[in-house]
């Protein structure tokens, strides 16, 4: 009797204790979206394997395998074979890590950047792996609090680097910025490529270079990126999701929840659940 075809199945939740939210999931006959994460990512790969792109190439991980993203670094993902990939994953701010180790290491990493996007870490994947773990089962706090310490020192200690963000010098760099500012208040699809640029205040072709160098992505795949996370502020805010999806720029519920997915991996409905019971 033939095996039934696997099938993607994700659970996300919060962790107020971790000051994060939480993935896992089984990823079969799907792929990511290029996207961005407004918080640091870190997925620890339990199983397959999985083909990232970013603006450095391209990566493979695999099983024990961490791969960690810095906030707002652009990446695309998709299996490397037909049996896909499980993983555990952690969205939670840099920043929050630094605090956790006060004044005796977390101030030497204010600059500090991710040193991957692959990290192969046997000790640091383990203490990943407990604090997932426990917080999906509920377990003992101050278990999940001590592997959660020695996740943030390890990976701060040995898994970073002082490093800046691309840098476009001058009237681009303003440039972009109000270009970043206008899309945000304009997520609908009427919005012309000439439009941004009479914001910016650059021609199209300039801004257009200018742009992409500097975020990684194309001003149309920022909006994209840009109406995704305003659905996400207005779920997690409560608003229902059809009311969400015209708010964000979305032609409709179904449109809202195909791009979510391709980009986030869980639907909207997921993260809204997950928000409800954390109330």
């Amino acid at each position: 009797m033939a095996r039934p075809a696997a099938r993607t199945q994700t659970a996300i939740w919060l962790a107020p204790d971790l000051g994060a939210e939480l993935l896992r999931g089984r990823f079969a006959d799907f792929s990511y979206d290029v996207h961005t994460h407004e918080r640091a990512c870190f997925a620890l790969l339990t199983w397959g394997a999985i083909r990232i792109r970013m603006r450095g190439g391209e990566f493979v991980a695999r099983r024990g395998d961490l791969y960690a993203i810095d906030a707002d670094e652009p990446h695309a993902g998709w299996p490397v074979d037909g049996q896909g990939w499980s993983q555990r994953t952690l969205y939670v701010d840099l920043a929050h890590l630094r605090a956790l180790l006060g004044d005796d290491a977390g101030a030497r990493f204010t600059a500090a950047r991710l040193a991957g996007p692959i990290i192969r870490d046997p000790a640091l994947a383990s203490a990943l792996y407990g604090v997932h773990r426990c917080s999906q089962e509920d377990g003992p706090a101050v278990y999940r609090g001590e592997r959660y310490l020695e996740f943030a020192a390890r990976l701060l200690q040995r898994h970073t680097r002082e490093g800046l963000a691309p840098v476009v010098a001058g009237r681009a760099e303003r440039a972009v910025r109000l270009a970043r500012e206008f899309i945000d208040h304009h997520l609908d699809d009427s919005l012309r490529l000439e439009d941004i640029a009479a914001a910016a205040g650059l021609p199209p072709f300039r801004l257009f270079r200018a742009f992409s160098r500097a975020t990684g992505m194309t001003p149309h795949g920022y909006q994209r990126q840009a109406r995704v996370r305003a659905a996400t502020r207005l779920i997690r805010a409560g608003m229902a999701l059809s009311e969400a999806a015209a708010a964000a720029g979305f032609a409709d519920q179904a449109h809202l929840t195909r791009s979510f997915r391709r980009m986030t991996g869980v639907t909207p409905g997921v993260l809204r659940a997950a928000y409800h019971r954390a109330i």
